[in-house]
C-alpha cells in the first residue's frame, strides 16, 4: 500500500468560480451536462436514516468488486482498479479494511483539501489486489462548512465540487463507490451531485425503514438540477434470517410492502433485487474487528489465506473467547456479497445502457 498523488488534474475551484446565484441555469445544465457521461461508473450508497450497514456494505461490495478485476487481470484480460470513498467524517470504511492508523491515515485532510482547496487528490493504491481507497475521518466533518462558503459566493455549483473532482479521475477505475450519511445534507448533496447509481441498504422491517426510502426518494428529486440522472438502482437488504436457503416471512413481507410503494411511485420493481445478505451480525463484526472484508475473511477462517509478505499461511481468526472463526458462516456471507455484486453490476450495465441509447435519441 501506498499513497499517492493522481496528477493531471485541473482546478476544480476554477469551474465553480465562473458562478453565482444570479448565474443563468442554463450555464449550470450545460456543465452538469458536460460532466454526466464521465460519472456513469459512480455508484453511490446511501439511506435516509443511519445503522442500515451502508458502510458494511459498499466497503464488502469494493471488494468483491476489485477481486473480479483481478481474476480477469489473471486471466489476461483488461482490468481497472476500484475506488473506494466514504464521505462520513468517522471514517468506519478504515475498520473494514484494517488501514485506520496506519502511517498514511490523515483523518481524511488530504481528501478535505482536494475537494475544497484544489490540492492534490491523494488515493491509497493497493489496499487490497485492484483496490484504491481515499482515507477519510474527523475531517470530513469540514467539508460542509467549507462547501457552505462556497455555495454563499458561487451558488449551487458548489454542490458540483466531487462530480467535477471524479470526472476527471473516473477512466482510471471500473467503478467508483461512494459511501455516504443521512445526517448531512450538503455530504448528501455532493454524494447525489457525483454518482448515477444508488443503492439503498435495508436492515429490519419498522416503518423507520420505508420512511428512510422516502427521505432518499425526496432528496434524490431535489438534486435533479445538478443530476438528472441518478436514480436509487438497488435496494440491498441485510440481516435477514434464512431457513432451508430462503428467506423467511419478514423479508418476503417487506418486499412486497416495498414493491407496492414503488408500483405507486412509478418506479420499477427491479429495484427489488433477488440477492441479500443473511443475518450474521457476529461474523460481520468479527470480520470488522479483524480489518477484513467478508470474502478475505472466509478465506482466513478456513486457514487459505496467504500472508502477501511472508508467503506463510496466515492465522486463523479467533473471537474474543478465544474461539475460531467459523468458516462455513463467514463463506455463506461471503457468497452472499458476491451474488448481490452480480446482481448490483447487471442492473447498474442495463441502466447506463439506457441512459447512453436515451443520449443517442
Amino acid at each position: 500500500m501506498e499513497r499517492v498523488s493522481l496528477d493531471g488534474l485541473s482546478s476544480r475551484l476554477g469551474v465553480i468560480k465562473s458562478f453565482s446565484d444570479m448565474s443563468d441555469p442554463e450555464e449550470i445544465s450545460s456543465l452538469v451536462s458536460e460532466l454526466r457521461p464521465r460519472l456513469r461508473n459512480v455508484i453511490g450508497t446511501t439511506i435516509g436514516k443511519g445503522g442500515e450497514g451502508k458502510t458494511t456494505v459498499t466497503a464488502n461490495l469494493a471488494y468483491v468488486l476489485a477481486q473480479a478485476e483481478k481474476a480477469r487481470a489473471d486471466q489476461g484480460k483488461p482490468a481497472k482498479p476500484i475506488l473506494y470513498i466514504e464521505l462520513d467524517s468517522n471514517g468506519n470504511g478504515r475498520l473494514n479494511f484494517g488501514v485506520r492508523g496506519m502511517p498514511f491515515d490523515d483523518d481524511g485532510l488530504s481528501f478535505l483539501d482536494a475537494l475544497t482547496d484544489d490540492k492534490d487528490f491523494q488515493v491509497i493504491e493497493g489496499v487490497r489486489p485492484y483496490l484504491d481507497m481515499v482515507m477519510s475521518g474527523r475531517h470530513n466533518a469540514d467539508i460542509p462548512t467549507a462547501v457552505t462558503k462556497l455555495h454563499d459566493k458561487h451558488g449551487v455549483s458548489a454542490y458540483l465540487l466531487l462530480a467535477i473532482l471524479l470526472a476527471q479521475i473516473s477512466h482510471r477505475y471500473r467503478w467508483i463507490l461512494l459511501d455516504f450519511s443521512p445526517g448531512d445534507k450538503m455530504i448528501q448533496r455532493l454524494g447525489l451531485a457525483a454518482c448515477t447509481h444508488l443503492l439503498a441498504p435495508m436492515k429490519g422491517s419498522d416503518n423507520a425503514v420505508i420512511e428512510g426510502l422516502g427521505t432518499l426518494a425526496g432528496l434524490v428529486r431535489q438534486v435533479r438540477r445538478l443530476n438528472s440522472e441518478v436514480a436509487i438502482t438497488s435496494l440491498v437488504f441485510l440481516g435477514y434470517q434464512r431457513r432451508n436457503d430462503e428467506p423467511t416471512s419478514q423479508l418476503t413481507n417487506l418486499r412486497e410492502k416495498i414493491g407496492l410503494l414503488l408500483d405507486q411511485g412509478g418506479i420499477d420493481r427491479g429495484v427489488l433485487i433477488d440477492a441479500y445478505i443473511r443475518d450474521g451480525e457476529t461474523t460481520a463484526n468479527l470480520a470488522r474487528n479483524h480489518g477484513m472484508p467478508a470474502g478475505e475473511f472466509a478465506q482466513a477462517a478456513a486457514g487459505l489465506l496467504t500472508d502477501p509478505e511472508s508467503g506463510e499461511l496466515s492465522e486463523r481468526p479467533r473471537d474474543e473467547n478465544g474461539r475460531l472463526a467459523d468458516p462455513q458462516r463467514a463463506f455463506d456471507i461471503a457468497s452472499d456479497y458476491t451474488n448481490v455484486a452480480r446482481e448490483v453490476v447487471q442492473r447498474i450495465r442495463h441502466r447506463n445502457q439506457e441512459i447512453q441509447g436515451a443520449d443517442a435519441a
